[in-house]
């Protein structure tokens, strides 16, 4: 007996070590996931949440992800990672509410997901947000019996109309129907007459989702109105279930077995009516088993209708066992209490920041007085500065202007002259022969080009195009630049081209429209850094200060 003792005990105690072990676990995993997640980017997280959500239905890794980008959130994040973290946050309170059933916690995370949409102006994501606050809300109606319908049909009108704003068909549909439902159970249809009949004119697209039946859901509810409960009984029955999503078909064959039920009630078949509610109960425990408390509350209501307390009173303990339950799990009876304190924090918040912005302003007085000062003393030395700048830069212009005169006057007095034959000099590069002209020949051949032929301005000139001009070879136009005028082809082709920019930015008539980078590309220079660079180290100026000097000239 001792033995046998023993031995239970021995394996008591390791059951127990191996649930422990099985715990620290998935403790370490968990916090392994967390710390190598928390490195990856937002995007990166987001879309494995989003996958955990919807493909392999892993809502704690769901729920890890989206609390981690919801974390991020800061005012002064990227657009597309500030818009990641609303709807992380809201995807929180979502996870909260349908897979968790922790009402307190998902009421927090979808209020602040509103706060935060709200003030960003991410009008896109209200209509989920809000459809999710009406179905957190009418939850509550099986818990608090009536309680908070009026809250969550108003928070499923708001979605509507925001959804229609927003142009956010998507959800329209889930909005309708849940929308629809919970005005159909509580009587309240006159109230949602506008949207029904708005949602019938609008054009949705084929690929939306449930569009179907929540359109058949509201043609019905109108025959239902309108007296004609057999036709809509049939057009229910017979509802498009399988154009639902895979996640809401259970959802839709509940809320089309509550349609069925009351149809039947409004008819007088009250025996049908039962059997279905029966068929609702049994659903619902194989399916969403969280929401038995509206079938027991249904089934009570039934039973006190048709005169049966004993079995009335049975389901109204059941529901307010149930009710009981589910209300101290999901903490439903506190939300008024945490929207109260949710709107307290907002208003402390709003009085700590303009109390900030307030010593703000004050500091920001001083700083601005401090440095209007310090302005007033540099925009004295910088306006003492810009004159001699001013002058240094018109002595610079009009030495240019002298020169460009004096290279105009040289090039007359040299196209007037013959060209004087002189003996070649001796040849500094060795071996290298010009054939029958002479260094001096070419070079004047050279110069010639230079000065008179508008190819030098295109962007494509180069030393091969001049060597054809004057006739002869490549090698010996460079040797003839070097040797008579002691640079080389690209300073000798950017001085040209240089001057004729300055003889067009005075030229006011015919150029004085054109931009700096116009100017540079009319006389064959590709880019404007290449020009503007060249300009200035040839002519001391900019080529914009260059422009100015000469309009302010010609307006003189």
């Amino acid at each position: 007996m001792i033995a046998n003792f023993r031995l239970k005990s021995f394996i008591v105690a390791s059951m127990l070590v191996m649930v422990a072990m099985t715990m620290c676990a998935e403790d370490v995993v968990f916090m392994t996931n967390r710390r190598q997640w928390e490195k990856l980017p937002t995007t990166k997280v987001m879309d494995m949440a989003i996958d955990y959500t919807n493909v392999k239905n892993m809502p704690d890794s769901a729920m890890l992800c989206f609390s981690i980008v919801a974390n991020r959130y800061n005012e002064n994040l990227k657009s597309e990672d500030l818009k990641l973290t609303i709807r992380a946050t809201c995807y929180v309170g979502f996870l909260y509410f349908k897979k968790y059933h922790n009402h307190q916690e998902s009421y927090r995370y979808l209020l602040k997901a509103k706060d935060l949409a709200e003030k960003h102006k991410y009008n896109d994501f209200m209509p989920d947000i809000l459809m999710h606050l009406g179905n957190l809300f009418n939850a509550q109606e099986g818990l608090q019996h009536d309680k908070s319908i009026k809250e969550a049909l108003a928070y499923h009108k708001a979605a509507f109309w925001k959804s229609v704003e927003t142009k956010s068909y998507k959800m329209l549909p889930s909005i309708i129907l849940n929308m629809t439902y919970v005005a159909y159970c509580s009587k309240e249809l006159p109230q949602i007459q506008k949207e029904m009949d708005a949602y019938s004119t609008l054009e949705i697209p084929d690929t939306i989702v449930s569009d179907s039946l929540a359109r058949t859901i509201c043609r019905a509810i109108r025959l239902s109105m309108q007296g004609n409960p057999e036709q809509a009984l049939k057009i229910i029955e017979s509802a498009p279930l399988d154009d639902t999503s895979v996640h809401d078909k259970s959802t839709a064959r509940i809320t089309q077995y509550v349609y069925i039920y009351y149809l039947q009630l409004q008819m007088g078949k009250d025996a049908e009516a039962l059997k279905t509610l029966y068929e609702i109960e049994k659903y619902v425990n194989q399916t969403q088993p969280e929401l038995i408390s509206g079938g027991y509350l249904m089934l009570s209501q039934y039973y006190h209708k048709h005169n049966n307390p004993v079995l009335a009173d049975k389901y109204e303990l059941m529901w307010l066992r149930t009710t009981d339950s589910i209300s101290k799990q999901t903490g439903a009876n506190e939300l008024s209490t945490i929207h109260f304190l949710h709107e307290v924090e907002k208003m402390n918040e709003e009085q700590k920041a303009l109390a900030i912005k307030q010593h703000h302003d004050r500091q920001l007085l001083w700083i601005v007085g401090g440095f209007l000062a310090l302005a007033t003393v540099l925009l004295i030395l910088l306006a003492i500065g810009y004159r001699r700048i001013k002058r240094k830069n018109l002595t610079l212009y009009e030495n240019n202007l002298a020169l460009l005169a004096a290279e105009e006057q040289r090039r007359k007095l040299a196209e007037e002259q013959n060209q004087l034959h002189i003996q070649a000099e001796a040849d500094k590069y060795g071996a290298s022969k010009l054939d029958e002209q002479t260094t001096e020949e070419l070079w004047q051949n050279i110069v010639h080009v230079m000065e008179y032929s508008q190819e030098i301005y295109d962007t494509s000139f180069c030393l091969t195009r001049l060597a054809e001009l004057v006739g002869t070879k490549p090698n010996y136009v460079s040797q003839a630049i070097n040797q008579q005028g002691e640079w080389s082809f690209p300073t000798l082709l950017s001085h040209y081209r240089i001057n004729e920019a300055c003889r067009r930015i005075n030229d006011i008539s015919n150029y004085g429209n054109y931009t700096v980078e116009g100017i540079g590309q009319s006389v064959g220079f590709k880019s404007r850094s290449h020009f503007v660079k060249t300009f200035k180290k040839q002519t001391g100026l900019s080529p914009s200060d260059y422009q100015k000097l000469a309009h302010s000239k010609s307006e003189a």
